[in-house]
């Protein structure tokens, strides 16, 4: 009795690992999709909270603040405390703290914060 797979065995070995890759790598490519458009998403989030704690912070201090130019320096979220400057800008792979960047903000009925990518 001879030991060992057949042909058509390896064979069919080879067609339900090519069936299962198949299979698995377009939901795998889909669902690292899924997640970074998830954490550029909480990204925003994270920054539109800080931003509005720290304009509200202000114009409790002083009720006639208002942001120079309309535009916050993200890195002044950081020097304050609000944000965390090694957390990373998930569509630079920058840190906030390396970021040039700037927050518009608009004070109408309501704070409105939007970061400048």
């Amino acid at each position: 009795m001879r030991k060992g797979f057949t042909l058509m065995e390896l064979m069919g070995i080879i067609v339900l690992l090519g069936i299962i890759i198949v299979v698995a790598v377009p939901s795998i490519i889909k669902s690292n999709k899924n997640a970074l458009a998830k954490e550029k998403e909480e990204f925003k989030i994270v920054i539109q909270t800080a931003c509005e704690s720290y304009v509200q912070v202000k114009l409790g201090e002083d009720s006639t603040w208002s942001p120079e130019g309309g535009k916050i320096k993200a890195v002044e979220l950081v020097e304050e405390g609000y944000l965390n400057g090694n957390m990373k800008n998930p569509n630079s792979d920058k840190t906030i703290a390396q970021e040039d960047k700037t927050i518009s903000v608009s004070m109408g009925s309501q704070i409105t914060c939007t970061y400048n990518n």
